[in-house]
């Protein structure tokens, strides 16, 4: 028994340790999204990368002195843009075309964050993404004159997207309750969009490197966890 009684006093206190380090911050991220694709021989030549916005809430848990889990739900729009040919319906050829391709996803990233330092914390993290696609449009326009051939819809392609993420940034706390955020993610989709033949192959997959800014609030109960690991 007396044996016993200091391994459980050990527990506690270092139970109650981790529940003073840890803590829950609620906000958004915004920010520009570099998007490319590749896996298709045509569209990494032809195609090139373009700027697309990514947006939505966040959520932040510390679970102890160094490590936290964040996630997001974003809208994202991925795809590309360059000169593509364009063929009909029984695959026969009718020209070359300036190509705008729009992928809208549902993404939600689950990542494990490494943070340090006290109220200015450099952080990195990785894990895993899945999207659910939206919509598509392609905008097809010829490089002189004439109508541009817009094509909508999701058949042809997978309704989901998935891959890996590697991040880095920074975290400032301005005060107890408000921390702001700069952080640059690099995502690898592993995911084929493509359910059937395009140009050729039958597979496209998405490359993504976004430049986020965020915005987050402590909630009281925890906002004094936050000040005690700043100090």
């Amino acid at each position: 028994m007396k044996k016993i009684l200091p391994f459980l006093l050990l527990i506690l206190i270092s139970k109650s340790s981790t529940a003073q380090k840890s803590f829950v911050q609620y906000g958004g991220l915004a920010g520009v999204s570099l998007v490319n694709l590749y896996g298709n021989p045509f569209v990494e030549t032809f195609l090139k990368s373009d700027a697309r916005v990514v947006v939505g809430p966040s959520v932040y848990y510390a679970f102890s002195k160094h490590w936290a889990i964040k996630s997001n739900l974003f809208y994202e729009s991925k795809g590309a843009g360059g000169i593509l040919p364009l063929f009909d319906k029984d695959g026969e050829p009718i020209g070359i075309y300036n190509a705008d391709i729009h992928y809208n996803y549902l993404t939600v990233p689950i990542l494990f964050d490494y943070f340090f330092g006290r109220r200015l914390k450099g952080n990195l993290s990785a894990g895993p993404f899945v999207g659910v696609l939206l919509h598509q449009k392609t905008t097809f326009t010829p490089p002189v004159s004439g109508e541009s051939i817009v094509r909508k819809g999701t058949s042809g392609f997978y309704p989901w997207d998935g891959g890996v993420v590697f991040a880095g940034g920074l975290r400032y706390a301005l005060n107890k309750r408000i921390t702001l955020s700069f952080e640059s993610r690099f995502n690898i989709g592993l995911t084929n969009i493509v359910s059937t033949p395009t140009l050729g192959s039958t597979t496209i997959y998405t490359l993504a490197t976004q430049h986020l800014f965020g915005i987050y609030y402590t909630p009281g109960y925890y906002a004094g966890k936050v000040r005690a690991i700043q100090q």
